[in-house]
C-alpha cells in the first residue's frame, strides 16, 4: 500500500480540522440554546378560552398553578404532568375577555409574593376596542429601558378603563442580542420586561438574531392548530390569531422560503380569505421597504430577503386587502401612506402608487380606506419598527416612507370598530408620528390591477 502523499496528508488534516471546528460550533450552539435557569412567569397563546403560562426554575419539579377570578380566591389548580426546569401549563375552559389571577407553587413555596393576573381574549368579532403595544427589535440594550418606561407612562396616562393597560404585546423579532442565547434572552428580554410579560400576553416573530441559536422555539409557543383563531398552519414558521375585530398574521422571513409559491403563501391566501375580522395586520422581520440601517434596494444585505419579501409576499398581501404590514430589522421608525403596487427598487416608486396621502388634523394624519371587498387594491400601510432597543440615523431616504424618526421608541395602536389609530412614542415621551385609518363606504374605489391611472 502506498503511503499518503504530502498534499493528501494536508487535505486530510484540513478536513479533520474543519470537522472538529464544525462539531465544536454545534456543541456551543447546543449548550447555549438549552433553556435553563430561573425565569419569571410570562404569558403565551392568549385565546378566549385558554392561556399558556411559561416560567423557569433552577431545580426540576412538577409545579402547580393556582388560579381564579379574584386574587384572594384561587379556587382552581393545575399540576404539571412531569418534573422539569422549563415549565409550561395551558389553562383551558376559561371565560372570554375575563380577568384571572394566578400564583405558581414550586416545591411547596410560592414563586410570586402575590397573585399576578391576565385577561383572556375576547371572542373573534367582538365589537370592543383593542390596544396593542408594539416593540421593534427590543433585544438591543442601549435604549430599551427609557423606551419601555416612556411607553408605560403614556399607557397609564391614557388608560381606557378596561381590564389591562394594553391587551397584547407584539414584537418584530430580534428579542435578544447578539446571538439569542438562553443567557441573553434572560438578560436582554425577560428581566427588563418581566413586570409586563407576567400580565400581558406576548406574540413575537423570528428575527435574524433570534435565529443564531435554537432557543427561540423553546421559549415561545406557536398556535399551529389555530388555538387562538385563524386557519391552522401546522407550521411554527407562520400562524395567525384573532383578537376581537383584528386578525394578526405572523410570518418567518428568515428561516422560511420566500419564493412566490410555497406552502406559506398558499396558507396565507386561504387564511386571509377565511377571516371575517375588520382589520388584517401582518408582521415579519425583514422590511420590503427601508432606508434606515439597512437598504431594501441592496440585494446583498440580509441575503436578499427584503427583495424577496417585496416581490413575492407584498403582492399577495395587497391583493387581499391587508391593512398594515409591520417589520423590524432596520433600527429606525419609518412609515408609508396607503400605497399599492410598488414591488421594485425605490427609484421605481411613483405618485400613482399612493392611494391616499391622508389629511392632517390636529397633528394626526387621517386616511380613508374602503371597507372589505372581494378583490382589488384598497391600499396598504407599511411600518418599519426596529428601534425599541436603540434608534439610529438613517442612511438614505426611501420615497415610499415619508414619515421617519431616528429616535428610539415603541408603538401604541388602538383598534376600535372602523378606526385604527397608531402613535410612535419615543424614549423621551414625545409622540413623533400619529395616524388614523378609517374604513368607510366613501373611500376611493379599489384599483383592480396594478397600473397607473
Amino acid at each position: 500500500m502506498k503511503k499518503p502523499t504530502r498534499i493528501l496528508k494536508l487535505i486530510i488534516g484540513v478536513v479533520a480540522l474543519l470537522g472538529v471546528a464544525t462539531a465544536g460550533w454545534y456543541a456551543l450552539v447546543f449548550f447555549e440554546s438549552q433553556v435553563t435557569g430561573e425565569r419569571a412567569a410570562y404569558l403565551q397563546m392568549a385565546a378566549p378560552h385558554g392561556m399558556t403560562l411559561r416560567w423557569g426554575t433552577a431545580r426540576s419539579a412538577a409545579d402547580t398553578v393556582y388560579y381564579g377570578r379574584t386574587a384572594d380566591q384561587l379556587d382552581q389548580q393545575q399540576v404539571e404532568p412531569k418534573s422539569t426546569v422549563n415549565h409550561r401549563i395551558r389553562l383551558e375552559g376559561l371565560q372570554p375577555d375575563t380577568r384571572y389571577y394566578y400564583r405558581i407553587q414550586h416545591q411547596g413555596a410560592w414563586l410570586q409574593t402575590q397573585a399576578d393576573w391576565f385577561v383572556t381574549s375576547p371572542l373573534p368579532g367582538t365589537p370592543r376596542a383593542v390596544r396593542v403595544w408594539l416593540w421593534g427589535d427590543p433585544g438591543k440594550p442601549r435604549e430599551k429601558i427609557p423606551v419601555r418606561d416612556a411607553g408605560l407612562k403614556w399607557l397609564h396616562e391614557h388608560a381606557q378603563g378596561r381590564g389591562a393597560y394594553t391587551d397584547i404585546v407584539l414584537t418584530t423579532g430580534d428579542n435578544a442580542y447578539p446571538n439569542a442565547t438562553n443567557a441573553e434572552y434572560q438578560r436582554e428580554f425577560f428581566l427588563p420586561y418581566k413586570e409586563i410579560l407576567k400580565d400581558i400576553p406576548l406574540w413575537t416573530v423570528l428575527g435574524n438574531h433570534d435565529a443564531r441559536r435554537w432557543t427561540f422555539y423553546k421559549l415561545f409557543d406557536r398556535p399551529t392548530q389555530a388555538q387562538a383563531g385563524g386557519l391552522a398552519s401546522h407550521s411554527e414558521h407562520y400562524f395567525s390569531f384573532d383578537y376581537a375585530q383584528a386578525h394578526f398574521i405572523l410570518l418567518d422571513s428568515h428561516h422560511y422560503d420566500l419564493s412566490a409559491k410555497t406552502a406559506m403563501t398558499d396558507w396565507l391566501q386561504q387564511d386571509i380569505q377565511q377571516t371575517r375580522q375588520k382589520w388584517v395586520i401582518v408582521l415579519f422581520h425583514h422590511p420590503p421597504y427601508t432606508g434606515g440601517t439597512y437598504d431594501s434596494d441592496n440585494e446583498k444585505q440580509s441575503r436578499g430577503r427584503m427583495k424577496k419579501a417585496r416581490e413575492n409576499l407584498i403582492p399577495v398581501l395587497e391583493k387581499l386587502g391587508v391593512d398594515l404590514v409591520i417589520n423590524g430589522h432596520s433600527h429606525v421608525y419609518e412609515r408609508s401612506h396607503l400605497v399599492h403596487c410598488h414591488y421594485g427598487l425605490s427609484s421605481t416608486f411613483a405618485n400613482w402608487m399612493i392611494m391616499d396621502k391622508g389629511k392632517l388634523e390636529a397633528q394626526q394624519r387621517i386616511y380613508e380606506k374602503a371597507r372589505p371587498f372581494a378583490s382589488g387594491y384598497t391600499g396598504t400601510m407599511y411600518m418599519v419598527l426596529g428601534s425599541s432597543g436603540e434608534g439610529n440615523k438613517r442612511n438614505i431616504e426611501h420615497p415610499a416612507l415619508p414619515f421617519t424618526s431616528a429616535k428610539a421608541g415603541s408603538v401604541v395602536m388602538d383598534i376600535d370598530g372602523d378606526s385604527l389609530t397608531s402613535r410612535y412614542i419615543t424614549a423621551d415621551g414625545s409622540v413623533e408620528d400619529e395616524f388614523r385609518i378609517v374604513k368607510t363606504d366613501t373611500a376611493a374605489k379599489p384599483a383592480m390591477t396594478c397600473q397607473a391611472d
